[in-house]
């Protein structure tokens, strides 16, 4: 795609002090260097900001990547679309190879790295994701199972600011409580309750448990949060 002329935003983590501890963040990447091994990117928190570019190594950002289950968005003009969808290829033809190629991935990350916190995470969120398509439970169970081995091993706190798909996964699986246990930890600090998905999450939860009222006005915190966020609103 770089090669090609088309710019690559991707989702990352990153760690720049131990007082700031871990974020997500996304860095956008305009080129790269065979020679250093380096990708170009543009980084609007860590610079430079002349749009002279940042080197970062390849390992690096893999690493980082990696902790957001490799999810990226490519820039193009609507009319390159069919270019664009040529250079991807044909996993990301359908949402369901798309999925079932991240979940083998992901399997295969736990298999060589069983210690990895976030290969087991993204093996949650890849079969979530591809239970949601295909509609088996089994695979939505797998899911859990697979959040469950995440969170054993340890996840930094701040990780459920970003990334939804372990709720999902533990409704789907009857795990009320495990929901309104995270969503709790996480509105629990200032930075977590400026994140409406949470408030979302805790709504369906609440309402699995035939709290009516109670859900009812974790939407509506979701809608102060962002008045646009058209899940709650529903």
């Amino acid at each position: 795609l770089l090669a090609a002329g088309y710019p690559v935003i991707v989702e990352k983590g990153v760690e720049e002090s131990e007082w700031q501890g871990w974020l997500g963040h996304y860095v956008t990447l305009v080129g790269y260097e065979e020679e250093t091994a380096e990708f170009v990117t543009f980084d609007t928190l860590l610079g430079p900001w002349d749009s002279s570019g940042k080197p970062q190594a390849y390992d690096a950002l893999l690493e980082a990547w990696q902790q957001f289950n490799y999810t990226f968005v490519v820039l193009f003009p609507p009319d390159e679309a069919a270019t664009v969808k040529e250079l991807l290829g044909e996993p990301f033809g359908s949402g369901t190879r798309m999925w079932r190629q991240a979940a083998a991935k992901a399997q295969a990350e736990t298999q060589t790295a069983p210690e990895n916190a976030f290969a087991w995470f993204n093996l949650g969120t890849s079969l979530m994701a591809l239970g949601r398509e295909t509609e088996d439970i089994a695979l939505l169970n797998n899911a859990a199972l697979a959040f469950d081995q995440a969170r054993a091993l340890g996840l930094p706190p701040r990780m459920l600011w970003y990334q939804y798909e372990i709720y999902e996964a533990y409704l789907a699986s009857g795990r009320i409580e495990d929901v309104l246990l995270l969503t709790e930890a996480t509105l629990a600090t200032q930075g977590g309750r400026s994140v409406e998905e949470s408030y979302l999450y805790r709504g369906h939860a609440l309402a699995a448990a035939g709290d009516l009222r109670a859900a009812r006005a974790a939407y509506e915190r979701a809608l102060r949060v962002n008045a646009h966020f058209v899940a709650a609103a529903n």
